[in-house]
């Protein structure tokens, strides 16, 4: 046979070939895939204008990558079992210009819609041979997937998932090769009154076990907290200063919070955040920072010395303790809060700079907001067995309200801080103080202070409270003589839910604060507005950077705490109170006045997260390394999903392609490994989800060729076609409302 090829047609006028028929052939495929055109012109527009275009094909490649392996493993198993493959597709519906190519008895396309893709094979569908089906699909046909025995079938429907997971798996020890940053499970801030603070855990602990998991990093702790039921006590060991202490914890779900939570956010580090590919900057607006001149990436080395003002020193090191140098930082943040300061830091270019940073102080509404319930008691605190504290969201339930705190200075002479008229157990000379449950933790840190170091030790409060003794509700005084424990000073506690109570670290209870005027400053900013005693907030509102006010957020009347631990960060300051007087209701705006005798510790820095780098030894450890993340991370979807189902995971959590691809997009622009370990991440959550027995998933195909092996016989074909379509609606339903979640999560 001759190797020169057939020319075409040839135009008897000219003697040329005749493409008319080809140009006929072009225009009627245009006209065919208009739609098709637009949509990638208007993708490849959007990508030139707004996004990085190597990035984006870095996300395209890799998340496409694990659509691919996944369909190959499906591909290679049929072709391995003799099956017949029409076509093998990456995405769905028409295929993208020029992305179309038949080679052999196989067309290979990219789809459209890249939110998948599939194999397809003769003989997969219905299982019955129709005159108006695809002529392929024939009942006698030896190639046909209905006609290979279930074993090979199973091995089929399996490939994909099993090509996901090693593909996981690689990335994961590809990953652990060149070195994997992990947060170590340590408590950088314990959230008051959380599951943490309850238990006694403090800032600095290490946890080295938490339920069944020894050693964990911090991402471990959240799938076992997770996968609790309610009223679980969970199990827990931490290290406090080379010491383990072993206790147990409930975890909460609070109030706006998608999941149980332990209540501790990871450890900071001194260097201030520098994504590549955010504009964020590396302060917070509005703070003494922002104006201070700090960049991205700085390093913080050095700040004034508490001890000696006029020098700045390096922070403390120890290689026993990689926390060291930003607890040391914290410390003298809280001692010179009233202060300004000087930072030392090293820049990026390799220069080192001095910036000094005014004081950050509280602002002050001209309110004392009334006192509420004792919320929590820290376990093996000076308060636990003697205050009763409100049950685990509960503000409603019985509990002690302190009316007065008692404290004598090194001279003797006793204050009272009181919340009301003047206590019953005050002497003739003690002096009186109005108790501002909002200061109280300030006034009794400054009260210690006041003491020789050698005596803080030894320092005791006499703490009154009011408790209800029978069903009338009526109240019985109590008062107990507590033990401060002045170290909790430099503890990082936070107030960063609805629900979160003040904290009194060294009395070792948490307290609510009732949205209630109780008192109103003459000539303050609040009573220079309108707001009169006894006015009860039902809800707020903040000004902007921008100077409009944002959405009103109602609140509950015992969550007055979190609503001020908010607007100390909210500058300008400002406020919009929508509160109820009698049958009246006003919505009065304040601007709140900066206290100097207040000071902040936190002067609006934003530091990136301490990371621990992990490094295998050589491919062994990689591939030991690597097995353990994947069986870790498929724990966690697994827990998760339990845990959505036991209602203690909000379905909110869920994400879909939009989130995936901002992520993937953001570790594109910024680590290459970190991409790959979401990469992997990604392929084995895929095979995890693809395996649920769900119709139309592979794992519900493989739960009818499981019932095809016990019975001898294929699932009824009513049955199976009715089972589909409830799979693909339900599949359809869920990705409507990831896509919902992915809009709120990204825009709202």
């Amino acid at each position: 046979m001759s190797d020169i090829a057939t020319p075409g047609p040839i135009d008897p006028n000219s003697g040329q070939p005749d493409h008319r028929a080809e140009v006929v052939e072009v225009k009627s495929w245009l006209r065919q895939n208009v739609v098709s055109l637009a949509v990638t012109a208007a993708v490849v527009a959007v990508v030139l204008r707004y996004l990085d275009p190597v990035d984006t094909i870095k996300v395209v490649l890799g998340l496409g990558f694990i659509i691919f392996i996944h369909e190959l493993g499906h591909f290679l198993a049929a072709k391995w079992c003799d099956v017949h493959v029409k076509t093998f597709s990456i995405g769905f519906g028409p295929a993208i210009p020029f992305c179309s190519y038949k080679w052999g008895e196989t067309t290979y396309m990219l789809g459209v819609v890249p939110l998948g893709g599939y194999v397809s094979m003769v003989g997969e569908g219905t299982g019955e041979s129709t005159p108006e089906g695809d002529p392929d699909d024939d009942d006698n046909d030896p190639r046909s997937f209905k006609n290979k025995p279930v074993v090979q079938r199973m091995v089929i429907i399996s490939a994909g998932v099993v090509m996901n997971f090693i593909l996981g798996m690689a990335c994961f020890v590809a990953a652990y090769l060149h070195g994997v940053a992990e947060k170590p499970a340590t408590a950088g801030v314990v959230e008051s009154g959380g599951a943490a603070w309850r238990a006694g855990v403090r800032t600095g602990d290490d946890i080295v076990r938490i339920g069944s998991r020894d050693n964990p990093f911090f991402d471990d702790l959240r799938p076992v907290v997770t996968s609790t039921l309610k009223d679980e006590q969970l199990p827990i060991v931490v290290s406090r200063n080379g010491k383990a202490e072993e206790t147990t914890v409930e975890p909460i779900r609070d109030e706006g919070v998608p999941y149980p939570q332990l209540g501790i956010s990871p450890p900071y580090r001194l260097t201030l955040i520098d994504p590549k590919k955010r504009a964020v900057p590396p302060t917070f607006p509005g703070t003494p920072a922002a104006d201070a001149g700090f960049r991205p990436g700085d390093r913080l080395v050095g700040m004034t010395d508490p001890a000696d003002p006029a020098r700045v020193t390096p922070f403390h090191t120890d290689p026993a303790n990689p926390s060291a140098p930003f607890e040391d930082y914290h410390r003298r943040a809280v001692l010179l809060a009233e202060q300004p300061v000087t930072v030392q830091v090293a820049r990026k270019d390799g220069t080192t700079a001095e910036v000094r940073v005014a004081a950050a102080v509280r602002h002050d509404l001209g309110i004392r907001f009334q006192m509420g319930k004792v919320a929590a008691v820290r376990r093996g605190s000076p308060a636990d067995g003697k205050v009763v504290a409100a049950p685990l969201g509960s503000p409603t339930s019985p509990a002690d309200v302190i009316v007065a705190v008692g404290v004598a200075d090194a001279a003797g002479k006793k204050t009272w801080f009181a919340n009301g008229p003047r206590p019953a157990e005050a002497g003739p000379a003690d002096a009186v103080r109005p108790l501002d449950p909002l200061l109280l933790p300030a006034d009794l840190s400054e009260w210690a202070a006041g003491f020789p170091a050698d005596r803080r030790a030894s320092l005791t409060a006499d703490l009154v409270v009011l408790r209800e003794v029978d069903a009338d509700h009526r109240a019985k005084r109590h008062v107990f003589a507590l033990r401060y424990d002045d170290s909790f000073r430099f503890d990082r506690d936070s107030v960063n839910l609805p629900n979160s109570p003040i904290p009194v670290g060294g009395l070792g209870l948490a307290y609510w604060v009732d949205a209630v005027a109780a008192d109103v400053a003459p000539g303050g900013p609040a009573a220079t507005a309108g707001v009169q005693a006894g006015d009860v907030v039902t809800a707020v509102r903040f000004k902007g950077a921008d100077g409009n006010f944002g959405k009103w957020r109602d609140i509950k009347p015992h969550q007055w705490a979190f609503i001020d631990s908010a607007f100390q960060g909210s500058a300008p300051y400002e406020i919009e109170l929508r509160v109820k007087r009698g049958e009246e209701t006003k919505e009065i705006a304040v601007r709140g006045a900066a206290d100097p005798k207040h000071g902040l510790a936190d002067r609006g820095l934003r530091f990136e997260y301490e990371e621990r780098l992990q490094t295998a030894d050589g491919a062994v450890s990689a591939l030991r390394m690597g097995w353990h993340r994947t069986y870790r991370f498929v724990i966690t979807v697994y827990q998760n999903l339990y845990g959505m189902v036991a209602g203690r995971i909000s379905t909110e959590t869920l994400s879909g392609p939009l989130t995936i691809a901002t992520v993937s997009y953001r570790f594109a622009g910024e680590d290459f490994w970190q991409l790959l370990l979401f990469i992997g991440m990604i392929s084995v959550n895929l095979a995890v989800v693809n395996f649920l027995p769900i119709p139309v998933l592979d794992g519900g195909h493989m739960v009818f060729l499981i019932y095809e092996k016990i019975f001898g016989r294929p699932l009824p074909q009513r049955l199976f076609e009715y089972l589909m379509w409830a799979g693909l609606v339900m599949i359809l339903l869920l990705f409507v409302y990831v896509i919902k979640n992915d809009i709120v999560r990204l825009f709202f």
